[in-house]
């Protein structure tokens, strides 16, 4: 049965940004909107398969959000492919995930502070980016590299290091076993820093 009326309200009204923050990440300021709304409609149409002894609110709406994103993936692509970092310290790390790309000349856009996921976070979270800032085409490398994942794992990485789920989050997000995340997770970044290796030869 479909969750309605007040019910509805006070979901949308604790967890609405933080679901627009995971879309926005992916597919940009502009369209994140469109597609945050649509994620809360499906998660309020298929109510009736949460269970609250499996995971808590916050994750059935991220797994909503990852649906609705895979129905978008040439939106998500296309703004991947134009994530880039503001000049700074060499140490900064690539695909800031709370930095997005100017607007006509203006400055990067925050979306917002990672503290809104505390509550997913666990002692295996691991925000530590793939690699660190040395120069812009190293940054471009990399999101191509990222674009370039298969879905499955682009949702593992990006959950992982742009939400700072834990493993165990992600599990529940993406209907996966913690050890499927986990070696999922170190594959995923073995296979990131040879190709980004790769094409910088």
């Amino acid at each position: 049965m479909p969750l309605t009326g007040a019910a509805a309200a006070r979901l949308y009204d604790d967890h609405v940004v933080a679901v627009h923050a995971l879309i926005a990440r992916r597919v940009g300021i502009t369209a994140a909107p469109a597609l945050t709304q649509e994620a809360f409609e499906l998660a309020l149409r298929t109510w009736d398969q949460f269970d609250s002894d499996r995971g808590t609110e916050r994750l059935f709406l991220y797994g909503a959000a990852t649906t609705t994103l895979r129905d978008h993936a040439e939106t998500e692509i296309v703004h991947l492919r134009s994530v880039r970092i503001p000049g700074g310290t060499t140490e900064r790390p690539i695909a800031d995930p709370l930095v997005s790309p100017s607007q006509n000349g203006a400055a990067p856009a925050r979306v917002v502070e990672h503290a809104a996921n505390s509550d997913l976070r666990g002692g295996d979270s691991d925000p530590t980016p793939v690699i660190t800032r040395r120069d812009d085409d190293q940054e471009a490398r990399v999101m191509r590299a990222v674009v370039a994942l298969d879905p499955d794992d682009r949702d593992i990485l990006l959950l992982s290091l742009w939400e700072a789920c834990s493993q165990s989050a992600i599990a529940e997000v993406l209907s996966m076993s913690v050890s499927s995340v986990r070696s999922s997770l170190g594959r995923i970044r073995r296979e990131l820093k040879i190709s980004v290796a790769e094409t910088s030869t």
